[in-house]
């Protein structure tokens, strides 16, 4: 047997200095307390379903008086539930409200909402306010009003920038309070929108489906509605906006997303304050965007339009255009501008025809620290067109008369002009 004393030989202890020892003890202890500390809180949070399970969500409609009051107060608006029903989304509680009627600083009734489902979020305990994983509401009419001081309500509530009134707490609160919840949605809406500046008739738009996400200071938004039939074919309009309060729209920036397959454009200019006359015009458009705290800094728009009557500037003469298409882009810079066009075609009614162009124009006017300048880009310019046009562009005189002056003819190619100056 003795060639299996090897395997009986006595094993030497490794010896460790002493804070290797303490080190081992410390993280011993801490594992120790996160283990009860997870434990505890998991025990903590099957104690809570349970109750919400098997006392609170049966009984659901006797708690609802405490719900009105906890929501009225975190969105600084009176808010009545005419019933409540539970059930589970998982382990998320969902509740299901019924005639729910929001009310306005003065006690009016302000919005009716039929039917409200929602899908409590558990970040509601931390925060201590009402906070909702999903917010579904059901073919709610919303009014939207902007009265003749130029102040916009929605359903009663005023959106007031800056804070210190009463009105503009209750609407920028409420407001606030929607742009906390995850994630809301509106089902088959009616919007009616009225604008007593421009003292224009009122405006429906009907079947809407709205859908926000926000995620702390960003929000994401998506609306489908359908126009009256002679304005527009149903319109698409999103947003990727960032800001943090109502109270501060002017630091607000993002950018918007329109689609109209179809658009009577002149139309619109009954709600919408055009930058140029446009008495006559219909077509489709796809327009990007950008704003930076308040301002429009960048629109670009693929547009294909028919039968355009249009005045670039009040001095100036109609311009008649059979058709329009291309894309055209404006961008606004700290100091300077720049338009550009890709694949812009337009046909006047006197069969005057601009051949599809791709441009570039960038100006700066000059500043503290830059001097005055700019660049030109083309790949072609057919001058004879647009010495014919010139009648109708927002020139300037001297240069007016220098076109008529010298009447130039023929083409360019590939044109890159930059100069220093005005």
């Amino acid at each position: 047997m003795s060639q299996y004393r090897i395997f009986s030989k006595p094993r030497q202890k490794l010896k460790l200095p002493g804070g290797f020892r303490w080190l081992g003890i410390g993280s011993l202890w801490m594992y120790r307390v996160l283990t009860w500390s997870v434990l505890a809180i998991g025990l903590a949070f099957a104690g809570i379903v349970l109750g919400l399970r098997h006392w609170v969500m049966p009984d659901i409609e006797s708690y609802r008086e405490d719900i009105a009051r906890i929501v009225s107060e975190h969105t600084r608006q009176r808010v009545t539930i005419g019933a409540i029903h539970a059930q589970w989304d998982g382990l998320r509680p969902q509740l299901v409200l019924e005639q729910v009627t929001v009310r306005d600083a003065a006690g009016r009734s302000s919005l009716d909402l039929s039917r409200v489902d929602t899908t409590l979020s558990w970040r509601s305990l931390l925060v201590l306010e009402p906070r909702f994983h999903a917010l579904d509401i059901y073919r709610p009419t919303l009014s939207i009003r902007r009265d003749a001081r130029g102040v916009l309500s929605i359903a009663g509530v005023e959106i007031v920038e800056g804070e210190g009134s009463d009105v503009s707490n209750v609407g920028n609160g409420f407001a606030d309070w929607l742009l906390r919840q995850d994630d809301i949605e509106i089902h088959d809406a009616t919007i009616v929108w009225n604008d007593e500046v421009r003292k224009a008739p009122q405006l429906e738009l009907k079947n809407v489906f709205l859908q926000v996400y926000n995620s702390g200071r960003r929000h994401r938004f998506g609306l489908r509605a359908t126009p009256p039939k002679e304005l527009a074919a149903p319109l698409d309009l999103r947003g990727d906006l960032r800001g943090g309060s109502i109270a501060a729209l002017g630091d607000w920036n993002g950018k918007l997303f329109l689609q109209l397959d179809y658009a009577d454009i002149a139309a619109w200019r009954t709600w919408v304050p055009f930058p140029i006359e446009f008495p006559r015009g219909a077509g489709a458009m796809r327009a990007w965007l950008t704003f930076s705290r308040d301002r429009l800094i960048e629109a670009v728009a693929d547009v294909q339009l028919a039968n355009v009557n249009t005045r670039l500037a009040t001095d100036l003469p109609l311009l008649d255009l059979s058709r329009l298409s291309g894309r055209i882009g404006w961008k606004q810079f700290e100091e300077g501008f720049e338009l550009s066009t890709a694949r812009l075609h337009l046909v006047t009614t006197g069969g005057l025809t601009l051949p599809p162009v791709d441009f570039l124009l960038r100006v700066n006017p000059g500043g503290a620290h830059n001097r005055a300048g700019g660049e030109l880009h083309a790949d072609s310019i057919e001058l004879a067109p647009l010495v014919s046009l010139a009648d109708h562009l927002p020139l300037a005189p001297e240069t007016r008369r220098q076109l008529a002056e010298y009447s130039p003819r023929g083409s360019l190619r590939d044109v890159i002009v930059h100069w220093s100056g005005e």
